[in-house]
This record gives structure tokens, C-alpha cells and sequence, in this order.
């Protein structure tokens, strides 16, 4: 099928298309290298070293912790899960958002019980964010252990006032823990928080299957899988080492190479002018979507956000919406989003929304297209 005519809106979900060098880079490790970095001491062992390592160098200078606390993992799913995990002991206090992805809610929801947790959750504000008053009001009254928070929305674009949120939690003695998925390559995530996590197939134009924790000196975390790590010892006890202990089994070492390339291909094309015009995309389309009968636009309150943009029709579910532009050739994500306590908010939690998340902006004929799809759907 050819994508020539595809106009891809879905950016929040999976960055598409990838950089060409993102793709040259993976195929040469399918091409030309084909071994994991830490399985043995021979020359493409030492080529998939020096690949790995920049990519731990990139991330580590990214959220400015450091290389050397760099953990890649399957994605932000994964890294999430083992944060929690390792962090949460039996009685612990615990503060997060109604923001969250469903990588936060529901491994909280395993754990409540049999751990016994002390869960706040805090709703969104009357203007749709999270002012960071208020998350240091509920900080000083729920005295939590654990904070873990999103940096932005995925639903509304949102972005949360993270440095200070981080702040509030260290002062207080909390660990914080940054879930960087909607920001990360957009966004600077140097803000303080004790680990960050994040997804690589985003805005940071890495490939699927590929994520990473990375935390800060002092942050104890414990491995949550044991296995084979290529290590010279032969040890019955798994390595307790950054970031060794976290990376049990074979790694995604073509997607870390794909990551590697990423990230140099983004500090050859910085992330503030392609979100600036990301943002212009997303205000204009809010205009004419806005002038439509029956659309209902979900924006978050002035100030930071991400290019993402949900609707609702009166008179149409989402996912009818979403096959009307999928018949047009227009690529956008309708549902929930993985955001269950906050359709719950916005009163869309029988079908969720439409959600438009544009990589780069759109020629005039390709916007026009869209409101028309919209717009037909809408009986305009």
C-alpha cells in the first residue's frame, strides 16, 4: 500500500516516519553487526558496545542523571512497572496524578492491596492542568513516600510544572518518579526528579520496543527479573550493578542503535523550533475544527503543552470518527488513550476521544482535508 497520500496524525502514540538515519542505523546492526554489546569481546561486540554507550551517554545528558544510570528496558511500560515495583513497600504512602498512563494506574492497582498502599489521586485543576501549588498542598498533607507523576498529558497536552513538582517531593523526602514519554524529545526533562522513565518511539523518533530508567546516585532500586546479562563471572547470583542488574536477557540492540542515531539526528535539528511549528499546526486546527457543529475541543489550560489535540462529536462516537478519517487516508488514534482515571474527569469514559497529534505542520491542502473528514462526520 502506498503512504503517499497518508496524512499521519498520531505522533503522541508512535513517531512516524522515523529519520532515514534512524532506519540506516538499525539496518547496519542487521546488516553488518548482529551481536549484542555484552556478549563477548570481538570487534562487532566492541562496535555494538560504543553504539550502546552513546545512547546511554545521549539519555543521561538528556535527563541529566548520568550514562552510567542508564537502563534500557521494552519500553516505559516495563520501566514503570520495575520502578514501582522495586521503590513500594508494604504501607507506603503513594501521591500521583489523574493524568496517568495506564503504566502508572494499574500497576498501583496491583499493588494497593497487597501492599497495603495509601493511594491519593489528584484530580485535575478547574482549568484542566496541575498547578504546582496545589500538588505541594497535597505533598505537605498526604506525606507520601513515592510521588510519580507525568510530565504532560496524553489526552490534552498538558504539560506539568515537573522542576517544581520534583522540588516539593525532595523537600519533603519523597522519591519522585518522572514518566517522560509525552515530553521527552520535545521538551527539556533535566527538572530533579529521582528516576525518570521513558518510551523511545515518540517524540524522540526512536524505534518501538525500546525504553528506559534512569536513575539519580542514591536511589536504591532492585532488579525485578534475573537472567543472563553477559556477564565474565559466572555468578548464580544476579549483578546488583548499574545498569546491568536491570537488563536481564538478549537487549534490543538493533532499537538502541535506531535510539543512538535518534538522538544525534535531533541534536543536528533542535526540538524548539519543530515544536513551535507543531504547536501553530495544532492552534490552527483547533480554529477550524472549533467552527464546526457539534465538535467539542478538549484543550488544556494557556501556558506549556505538547501538539496534541482531542475532540468529541455530539453525534458521532469516536471510534466512528476515527473510520471516517481512516476511509479519507487520515492516520489519528480515537479511544481512551490509556488515561482511564482521566476520561473519568472529562466525562468521556464510555468512548473516549479523538486525538490529533501532528509530527510537523501540514500543507493547506492536507488541513483542509481533515476538517472536511471532520466535518462530514459531523453532518456539516
Amino acid at each position: 500500500m502506498s503512504d503517499d497520500d497518508l496524512l499521519y496524525l498520531d505522533h503522541a502514540a508512535t513517531s512516524w516516519p522515523k529519520p532515514q538515519v534512524v532506519l540506516d542505523a538499525m539496518r547496519r546492526w542487521y546488516e553488518q553487526v548482529g551481536v549484542s554489546a555484552e556478549r563477548g569481546d570481538g570487534e562487532r561486540c566492541q562496535v555494538a558496545r560504543a553504539e550502546v554507550a552513546a545512547a546511554r551517554r545521549g539519555l543521561g545528558a538528556l535527563c541529566g542523571l548520568g550514562g552510567d544510570r542508564v537502563a534500557f528496558v521494552s519500553g516505559a511500560t516495563e520501566g514503570l512497572n520495575l520502578t514501582l515495583r522495586a521503590l513500594l513497600r508494604p504501607g507506603h504512602r503513594v501521591l500521583t496524578t489523574a493524568f496517568e498512563h495506564s503504566s502508572v494506574v494499574r500497576p498501583l492497582a496491583a499493588l494497593r492491596a497487597p501492599l497495603g498502599l495509601s493511594l491519593e489521586v489528584l484530580p485535575p485543576d478547574p482549568d484542566g492542568g496541575l498547578a504546582a501549588t496545589g500538588m505541594a498542598a497535597a505533598i505537605a498533607r498526604h506525606r507520601p513516600d513515592v510521588l510519580v507523576f507525568t510530565h504532560a498529558s496524553n489526552v490534552t497536552g498538558a504539560v506539568f510544572d515537573a522542576a517544581a513538582f520534583a522540588a516539593a517531593a525532595r523537600a519533603a523526602g519523597c522519591t519522585s518518579v518522572l514518566d517522560v514519554s509525552q515530553t521527552a524529545g520535545w521538551l527539556p526533562v533535566d527538572v530533579g526528579a529521582d528516576v525518570v522513565v521513558g518510551s523511545a518511539h515518540k517524540a524522540l523518533l526512536g524505534p518501538p520496543g525500546l525504553g528506559f530508567v534512569i536513575a539519580r546516585p542514591g536511589v536504591a532500586l532492585a532488579p525485578q527479573k534475573q537472567g543472563g546479562t553477559g556477564s565474565s563471572q559466572a555468578l548464580e547470583r544476579h549483578p546488583e550493578a548499574w545498569p546491568t542488574a536491570f537488563e536481564a536477557g538478549t537487549p534490543n540492540t538493533p532499537a538502541i542503535f535506531g535510539l543512538a542515531a535518534a538522538l544525534r539526528w535531533a541534536d543536528a535539528h533542535p526540538a524548539p523550533p519543530r515544536l513551535a511549528a507543531c504547536l501553530e499546526e495544532v492552534e490552527r486546527l483547533a480554529d477550524a475544527l472549533g467552527q464546526l457543529p457539534g465538535v467539542q475541543l478538549l484543550r488544556p489550560p494557556p501556558g506549556p503543552r505538547t501538539p496534541v489535540l482531542s475532540l468529541t462529536l455530539a453525534d458521532a462516537d469516536p471510534a466512528e470518527l476515527g473510520l471516517v478519517l481512516d476511509a479519507a487516508r487520515i492516520h489519528v488514534r480515537s479511544g481512551h488513550h490509556c488515561a482511564p482515571w482521566l476520561h473519568q474527569h472529562l466525562g468521556t469514559q464510555a468512548s473516549g476521544t479523538v486525538r490529533i497529534a501532528p509530527g510537523a505542520p501540514l500543507g493547506d491542502r492536507d488541513r483542509q482535508r481533515l476538517v472536511e473528514a471532520v466535518a462530514s462526520a459531523a453532518g456539516g
